[in-house]
């Protein structure tokens, strides 16, 4: 056969490149740029342009050297759904939480079912008080000898947690060691985000009056989602914990951010 009619190497125009790196990052969560160039088989000026495309169409979230995936939460998940998503990640992440409790500390807690599962991997002997307005902890608090302070406040069932003016009001009374914050979005330049702004305003509140560590708690499918309201940037945080199925790549920025991160 002539060399005429040899078929020719498809090159990929931008529109097919572009969707072919939004696939990686939904697949990957992050990827440096010299990967996708690689991958691409096109240049690392190409690849440059590409992502700055992709970012003013808010597709994804430009890096230190690469990209990370970005997707904007729409509507706020139900607990109980929640709480049954991911459960061997949750179980691990919970765990290394609960080891982070001390006996006679007061712990600020957030909402989501994450948070509430960290009291139960809390030893029966802990004494400690831990101070939420999270609804789901009691059940998970049951058994324990955990002092449980419930803020009170207007109760939204689907997050399953009390908001509103009283909550915050009450908060000033108690300052704890540290805050465990379960968001329902992590991102390298949106922060930490919650799908009810009457939690995040809550959560704010927490954290403005807490003297020692933040302690951000995320299974992997959490980094790069971008909820509804912001609780506060993600530089604010100093642990992160999450699960093994965390990119290198997004490892990398977060600790470049200068957090400290468990992956379990």
């Amino acid at each position: 056969m002539s060399s005429a009619h040899q078929s020719e190497p498809h090159t990929m125009i931008p529109a097919e490149r572009r969707a072919r790196i939004l696939e990686i990052l939904d697949s990957r969560r992050a990827v440096r740029a010299s990967q996708l160039g690689e991958e691409l088989g096109v240049s690392g000026m190409t690849i440059r342009r590409d992502l700055e495309d992709l970012e003013a169409r808010g597709l994804l979230e430009r890096t230190h050297g690469g990209a990370t995936f970005k997707r904007q939460q729409v509507g706020e998940p139900f607990y109980a759904e929640s709480a049954l998503a991911r459960t061997e990640e949750k179980r691990r992440i919970t765990e290394a939480a609960a080891g982070m409790i001390h006996p006679g500390e007061t712990i600020f807690l957030s909402s989501g079912a994450t948070a509430a599962q960290v009291l139960r991997q809390v030893g029966a002997q802990m004494q400690a008080r831990v101070v939420t307005h999270n609804m789901g902890a009691i059940a998970e608090a049951d058994g324990s000898r955990i002092e449980l302070v419930l803020l009170g406040g207007n109760y939204r069932r689907q997050s399953n947690v009390v908001e509103g003016f009283l909550p915050i009001e009450t908060v000033g009374d108690f300052y704890a060691v540290t805050m465990i914050l379960s968001p329902d979005g992590v991102s390298l330049k949106e922060g930490l985000t919650t799908s009810s702004i009457g939690a995040a305003a809550v959560e704010r509140s927490m954290l403005a009056h807490t003297q020692g560590e933040l302690v951000v708690i995320a299974d992997s499918s959490k980094i790069g989602v971008v909820a509804d309201a912001v609780i506060c940037p993600l530089e604010r945080a100093d642990v992160v914990i999450v699960d093994d199925g965390i990119s290198r790549t997004a490892l990398e920025e977060l600790e470049r951010l200068g957090l400290r991160v468990v992956v379990v």
